[in-house]
């Protein structure tokens, strides 16, 4: 009777320790999830931020063809200028002398002769022969370079433009990945808190379970400690009725022999 309380006790500490031991069990996986959780994070993180990189790296290499281009469509058009400043100043050129010419022609004759005249033509002649062959010879000469020059810039606009989108394109492409960037880096630091709260409510747990169990270890040395009294009170009360028992054996026999005694006198 006196045991059955102390093992209701033992049972009842054994209960506790079991489940602070799922308890903290539970935690430990709960910390375990999170940490895989950061893990994941991370690598996507990394594989975010790579192609994030990349994307401003090709927008870096096409921002350094965009200027390269746009200097050399520059000096093409210092040379088209030069070349068409050129062409002008010779058409002018040509214009004046003409006019020079013609009004020489149309000067009226005061004392020339037919030599002189004929003279003149010829030699109007074979100027504006020579302005027509230099003006065919400009034109062979510089004609090619202006279309050249021309077909470059048309390219070089053509590549400009294709460039400006892809540059556009890559922009709005660098946009969400850098949205998907800060995403991640705020739930990283939200999931570390998260683990900094868990151990330290996980701490917290630990400890008071220890103590738990210190005081539940301590009860049951107690417990035992009071089983053990109690046997020993047991067995000096087991002993105390056997030796009762003896002397209480010991007496009858006495009285009986007594009786036996008192019944042979009479």
């Amino acid at each position: 009777q006196l045991r059955e309380p102390a093992l209701q006790e033992i049972r009842h500490a054994h209960e506790e320790i079991q489940a602070a031991c799922r308890l903290l069990a539970k935690v430990e996986l709960e910390r375990d999830n999170l940490r895989d959780e950061i893990r994941q994070i991370k690598q996507k993180l990394f594989k975010v931020t790579k192609e994030c990189v990349a994307c401003q790296y090709q927008l870096e290499s096409r921002r350094h063809d965009l200027s390269q281009h746009a200097a050399y469509q520059g000096e093409l058009e210092s040379q088209a200028g030069q070349l068409s400043g050129e062409l002008s100043q010779l058409k002018e050129t040509c214009e004046k002398e003409k006019e020079v010419l013609r009004q020489r022609l149309e000067a009226p004759p005061c004392r020339q002769d037919n030599l002189y005249l004929q003279e003149s033509r010829r030699l109007s002649v074979e100027f504006e022969s020579f302005v027509a062959e230099s003006r065919r010879g400009l034109e062979e000469h510089y004609e090619p370079q202006l279309l050249r020059l021309l077909e470059r810039r048309e390219a070089g606009a053509k590549a400009l433009q294709e460039m400006q989108g892809e540059i556009q394109g890559m922009k709005e492409a660098l946009r969400p990945l850098q949205g998907e960037v800060s995403r991640l880096r705020l739930q990283n630091r939200s999931l570390e808190e998260q683990i900094v709260l868990v151990k330290q409510k996980r701490d917290e747990e630990v400890g008071q379970y220890r103590e738990q169990v210190e005081e539940l270890e301590d009860r049951l040395k107690e417990l035992k400690n009071g089983v053990q009294l109690q046997q020993r009170k047991n067995q000096e009360l087991e002993e105390l009725r056997t030796s009762l028992h003896r002397e209480l054996s010991i007496y009858k026999s006495c009285l009986e022999i007594y009786g036996h005694l008192c019944k042979s006198e009479e």
